[in-house]
């Protein structure tokens, strides 16, 4: 496995400009191979490297990156489909997912680092998940934007139904509780119910779809993965929280140690690995490939302001000298 250290150090080396591209096509055509030829695409956010960069996450623009990335490749071999993204819009989700199960009969989702969020229903909606020990996934809860800034619809829920418990336990808690309801307002906490029962429903159906399909009670053990990934668990108490292999197993998810298979988990790390690397070193925020080379990709968007031409300061009129008279 070529580490992140070695890949730099041959970049340094090396003089060719695309060496990183090639080194991360090299390592997705040996997972085809391990994978009886079937496709690999690889989906993936610069969102560590890019914190502050709004274009990391989910968007209904992806699916131009995936028509590109499908485009030519015989789908009746499957599809490997390496995830490692924050999350999104839900309704991108939702879109991506149709497309995906459009597309192919077989889906195989392998996350090396982090897929939470609306990356997490993506690799719940395909029939088998490979994770490592480093690996995981995070609640589907969605995120409500209030203020420019991202909140839980889990927690907004659960603060408004700790505020009715309160008041109803004890009703001089009302005025504690008034301005933080007041800020919240009836419809945001509609909203907030609405996407929690939304996401928790897609999920619920993607997993009957596809990787609960052959069980004697599909909707059953899918409604009970979605209840709990939605973060609707006494053992959920944040929308990052980590979601490793042992817990998604003792769930019943179809997932697989990365670490089964000594070639595929150098090869997946290592493609990991030249992602984080062309993160780092170019604009790119987001990448859509395949194993042939194809790729589609997102930039950060530099503003350069130019300062405006200061003008000279305006001289003022000189008071006319009058020769005095002798």
């Amino acid at each position: 496995m070529a580490d992140w250290t070695e890949l730099v150090n041959k970049l340094t080396e090396s003089k060719d400009p695309l060496f990183i591209q090639h080194c991360l096509i090299d390592e997705l055509t040996k997972i085809s191979k391990l994978h009886d030829d079937s496709n690999v695409v690889y989906y993936a956010s610069g969102f560590l490297q890019k914190p502050t960069e709004s274009a990391t996450s989910i968007t209904r623009e992806d699916v131009n990156g995936f028509m590109n990335a499908f485009h030519g490749l015989d789908c009746t071999k499957g599809l490997v489909l390496i995830v490692h993204t924050p999350g999104g819009d839900i309704h991108a989700v939702e879109s991506i997912v149709a497309y995906l199960h459009q597309k192919f009969d077989r889906i195989t989702a392998v996350v090396p680092y982090l897929a939470m969020s609306g990356g997490s229903m993506i690799s719940l909606a395909c029939d088998a998940i490979v994770l490592g020990k480093q690996s995981q996934l995070g609640p589907t809860d969605p995120q409500i934007v209030i203020q420019n800034k991202q909140h839980s619809a889990r927690a907004i829920q659960d603060a408004f139904n700790r505020a009715k418990s309160d008041i109803q336990s004890d009703v001089t808690l009302a005025h504690l509780w008034a301005p933080i309801l007041q800020s919240m307002g009836p419809s945001l906490i509609i909203e907030a119910e609405k996407a929690l029962g939304y996401s928790q429903s897609l999920v619920s159906k993607w997993l009957q779809k596809r990787m609960f399909r052959l069980e004697s009670d599909p909707k059953k053990k899918a409604d009970k993965v979605a209840d709990h990934v939605n973060a609707d668990s006494e053992n959920v108490y944040a929308h990052g929280q980590r979601m490793g292999i042992e817990d998604l197993q003792q769930l019943g998810v179809n997932v697989i140690p990365l670490e089964d298979n000594q070639q595929l988990q150098e090869a997946v790390l290592s493609a990991y690995h030249a992602m984080t690397i062309i993160f780092e070193q170019t604009p790119s925020s987001k990448f859509i490939v395949n194993h042939n080379g194809k790729m589609w990709s997102k930039s950060v968007q530099q503003v350069i302001l130019q300062a405006s031409p200061v003008p000279p300061p305006a001289q003022s009129a000189q008071p006319a000298r009058h020769r005095r008279r002798k």
